[in-house]
């Protein structure tokens, strides 16, 4: 007789674990994928996606740890990506010359964000509610 060797699969949708309930509090999302997590939150299949009660818009924040080098100004050095349905925008998370940088600011309470960055990419994206 064979011995069978027992695979465990979560139950819970992967994808509901990507969600993120924004509030006026600031959280952080970290560039790493850690093995221990639900590591293909903010993969472009299982985006994170964050909502904000009704009424407030979100407010998202790059905090850059990236050693810094001299670098063309033109070209964006893409860690990711931000998506809106509601004005069908798409705005790009960019490498910052500061430490802190500001991102975007939503007109709804509903986004998605998407990680590009590689594994050398060091850096937090803050999100927080604001009263629109």
């Amino acid at each position: 007789m064979k011995s069978l060797d027992i695979v465990h699969v979560a139950v819970v949708q992967e994808s509901r674990g990507c969600l993120v309930s924004v509030t006026t509090e600031a959280q952080f999302m970290s560039s790493s994928s850690d093995v221990n997590s639900v590591s293909s939150c903010g993969s472009k299949s299982h985006p994170w996606r964050l909502e904000a009660a009704a009424g407030q818009r979100i407010n998202i924040s790059l905090l850059d740890f990236t050693d810094k080098r001299p670098r063309d100004r033109v070209t964006c050095r893409q860690y990711g990506y931000v998506l809106e349905k509601l004005n069908k925008r798409n705005v790009s998370v960019c490498e910052a010359e500061l430490r802190q940088s500001h991102v975007y600011i939503s007109d709804s309470n509903n986004l998605r964000i998407v990680r590009t960055s590689n594994s050398q990419q060091s850096f937090l994206i803050k999100v927080e509610g604001k009263c629109a």
